[in-house]
C-alpha cells in the first residue's frame, strides 16, 4: 500500500510538472513540488501510524491571543 502510494503520488507530480514545464511556470512549478511532498509525507506517516497533532491545536494557538487581545478591548 505504501509502494502504490508512492508510486501514484510520483506519477500524478511528473504529470503536473511536465504541463507547467511546457508552459514555463516556475513558481507554480516550486508550489506545487512543496504540496505534493508536504501531501506524500503525511499520508505515508498516516499509513505508519505515526500520531500526527490535530491542525485545529495550530489554529488555537494562532488565533487564542489574538481573540484575547480582541476581548480585552471590548471589555
Amino acid at each position: 500500500m505504501l509502494y502504490a502510494v508512492l508510486i501514484i503520488s510520483i506519477l500524478t507530480m511528473f504529470y503536473e510538472f511536465r504541463q507547467l514545464k511546457e508552459k514555463h511556470h516556475v513558481r507554480e512549478m516550486v508550489v506545487s513540488s512543496i504540496l505534493f511532498t508536504a501531501g506524500a509525507i503525511l499520508i505515508v506517516l498516516k499509513i505508519v501510524h505515526v500520531e500526527l497533532p490535530s491542525p485545529l491545536a495550530g489554529i488555537r494557538m494562532i488565533f487564542q491571543p489574538v481573540s484575547q487581545y480582541i476581548a480585552s478591548i471590548l471589555s
